[in-house]
């Protein structure tokens, strides 16, 4: 199969390991490759952007992650290979999301080609799978933009937010004892389950535009040997919050549930909020025009959407999501092209809704 530039692009990113924190090669091929192709690249860090500015009217942002998580050790082939094979490029991050990096370029190249009129603002960023210098620190410091397509392999779903995040550590203390003597000590594991089903209340199901929330118990630690009656358990909660159960609430659940137990709360983390775009917003039109769809859903976990949730902001991108974080992952080359293309359409029919009149 021929090589289109942003397949091209996307081989020599793959073929570059750029685990979270280690992009800067990524970023220098990224930037010689959108020089090569007459834009003015900037590296910020472990990022790097180009302006295409025709107008004094609105820009959209397209943005995607370079950084990948590490490869597991049940992979079959070289996970930097970067082959193809028939209609398959394979190598870690192909899918997740150096597909969509190379799907913006692409698109910048066709509007360019094509004399779109607007403004576009292409950035490939870093640290998307730990958070730290990427967008997290960049979103406000990049030339101003209006609205923000962020790409994610969901196989163009127009995903107009994303659930909050909130993951606590749950301690419990019991009394210890000898386990054939239990009545002497308290069990803080079996104090636990209690904890668990109480925080499991059906309450947290309410529905809202961002589905719903939830509460999961991910780790449990507990215990010393199998004949001491343990004095102290942690549980650690992954909770995904909603517009209707959001953050502050989700917290005030917790709190409330472990206080009722005796049990402390210690907070991780807190700070990924559940966002959203009207449905009335012109980027959201858009891209229901762009794709002839007009369902609408959410990101279901979380991504850089957030950091750019100010604007106008969809998280779309070519690819599948059960493909990324796994061994021998790949992406189809007709995916990253129909990607291009659809980025392209997007950003022509945002420009068609939000231009200056004259």
């Amino acid at each position: 199969m021929p090589h289109d530039p942003c397949i091209d692009l996307l081989q020599r990113l793959v073929r570059s390991p750029s685990i979270s924190g280690n992009e800067a090669e990524a970023v220098q091929i990224y930037a010689d490759f959108a020089q090569h192709h007459g834009f003015t690249p900037h590296i910020d860090g472990r990022n790097v952007y180009f302006l295409w500015h025709q107008t004094e009217g609105p820009t959209l942002l397209l943005n995607s992650h370079l950084d990948t998580v590490r490869a597991s050790t049940t992979w079959t082939r070289d996970p930097w290979d970067g082959a193809i094979e028939e209609d398959r490029l394979h190598g870690l991050g192909a899918n997740d999301a150096k597909g969509s990096v190379a799907a913006q370029f692409g698109a910048a190249l066709t509007l360019r080609d094509q004399g779109f009129p607007g403004n576009l603002l292409v950035c490939a960023s870093c640290d998307e799978e730990t958070g730290g210098e990427g967008m997290e620190r960049i979103a406000h410091t990049l030339p101003t933009y209006h609205a923000a397509l962020i790409g994610e392999p969901n196989n163009f779903a127009i995903a107009a937010g994303q659930r909050g995040l909130v993951k606590t550590r749950i301690h419990l203390s019991g009394q210890r004892a000898h386990a054939s003597r239990p009545w002497q000590g308290r069990n803080a594991i079996h104090q636990s389950t209690q904890l668990i089903e109480n925080l499991l209340t059906p309450d947290l199901n309410i529905p809202g535009d961002l589905t719903k929330a939830t509460l999961q118990v991910t780790l449990i630690e507990g215990g010393t040997q199998s004949n001491v009656v343990p004095d102290h358990c942690t549980i650690t909660l992954d909770c995904r919050t909603t517009p209707e159960f959001n953050n502050e609430r989700m917290l005030e659940h917790i709190h409330n549930t472990a206080t009722a137990l005796n049990a402390r709360v210690e907070v991780i983390s807190q700070r990924f909020k559940p966002c959203q775009t009207p449905p009335t917003s012109a980027l959201v039109q858009a891209a229901q025009a762009a794709t002839m769809s007009q369902s609408v859903t959410v990101f279901p976990s979380v991504c850089d959407l957030f950091w750019v949730a100010h604007v106008p902001s969809l998280v779309m991108g070519p690819g599948q999501p059960e493909r990324s974080h796994q061994a021998d992952e790949f992406i189809l080359i007709p995916e990253v092209l129909r990607g291009a293309q659809t980025y392209a359409a997007i950003a022509q029919a945002w420009w068609e809704r939000v231009q200056p009149t004259p």
